[in-house]
């Protein structure tokens, strides 16, 4: 399970929802309940403080006057907004569109849209009872299957409604994405992350040793780069700039990275010659499942281009 919904979020309105006015022939007042109670009233934007004012008490900054600006659109989006979530307050069509469009808008994120998810299982139940609850869940259940998204279906206990919670692999697959996205804002990362994610590609064909350190270089060098543009970190080798990069929670686990890297430097024809006496066996294939994962891990640690808190559930 790797999938979001604001991936398929224009999908949620007919798959999950209308279905259920089919049920025992529910009418279109179901979404006037479900607008009221789960989508959150738009808020408006922070009007932004000029950095400084003429003598005549007028911004003429240049970022002040683009900020100004931005502002004036965005509050007029949200005027429009307003507008349109007051008419459908009262309107079961216009609830439903709304609905729709607003799981539906690039600007509202996965949190949101699963917090509408997880509300719209107890305004189904007061709407409709047990049966049309279990229809709910049943739908919901059966898109997260369909699209592979990435949350395990819960149902209510201990006083608690549904609740949807995100899975092990979706929570790496989510790291992984963020970190595609992270890099591409930076010419060096981006050519580094896509090195590194070529040479994975390239295992396909050639599952070789060679391939494989190939692989495991890679990803070294990908971590290496993000370590160096930490603030405050002069570019050195990854070893030495885990001890400039104070976001560890113990020793031990910057040692850990630290070891990784000397295990790189030192097994014969991943980062340098190395030392074929140290070399125990040859790199296979266990090498590199276990390193890729291992070391991806670590990158929270090692840049503050990711969000952990969005990473586990955004």
């Amino acid at each position: 399970m790797r999938g979001e919904f604001c991936g398929v979020c224009s999908e949620i309105i007919d798959e999950i929802f209308v279905p259920l006015q089919d049920f025992d022939k529910i009418d279109g007042s179901l979404f006037l309940d479900l607008f009221r109670d789960t989508v959150p009233r738009p808020a408006a934007p922070i009007e932004p403080q000029p950095a400084e004012l003429n003598e005549e008490g007028e911004i003429y900054l240049q970022g002040d006057i683009a900020a100004r600006e931005a502002y004036e659109a965005a509050f007029a989006a949200y005027q429009d907004k307003l507008e349109a979530y007051n008419d459908a307050s009262s309107h079961a069509d216009l609830a439903r569109e709304y609905l729709r469009t607003f799981l539906a808008d690039q600007n509202t994120t996965e949190l949101q849209i699963v917090k509408v998810l997880e509300a719209a299982f107890d305004v189904v139940e007061e709407f409709g009872g047990d049966p049309f609850a279990n229809e709910y869940f049943n739908l919901l259940e059966s898109f997260l299957d369909k699209f592979s998204l990435r949350y395990d279906l819960r149902r209510p206990a201990n006083g608690n409604g549904l609740t949807l919670h995100p899975t092990l692999p979706g929570v790496f697959a989510k790291l992984v994405r963020d970190l595609r996205t992270a890099t591409s804002q930076d010419e060096a990362l981006a050519l580094l992350m896509t090195d590194f994610e070529d040479s994975i590609r390239d295992l396909k064909d050639d599952r070789s040793s060679r391939r494989i350190r190939q692989c495991i270089e890679a990803e070294f060098k990908l971590l290496e780069e993000l370590a160096a543009k930490v603030p405050g970190v002069e570019r050195d080798s990854l070893g030495q700039m885990t001890h400039h990069i104070d976001s560890w929670p113990h020793a031990t686990v910057r040692a850990a990275i630290s070891n990784l890297y000397g295990f790189a430097s030192n097994y014969p024809g991943i980062r340098h010659a190395g030392n074929p006496a140290s070399r125990l066996r040859e790199i296979d294939m266990r090498d590199m499942v276990a390193m890729t994962v291992v070391l991806a891990g670590f990158t929270p640690y090692l840049t503050d281009l990711l969000n952990a808190d969005a990473i586990f559930a955004e």
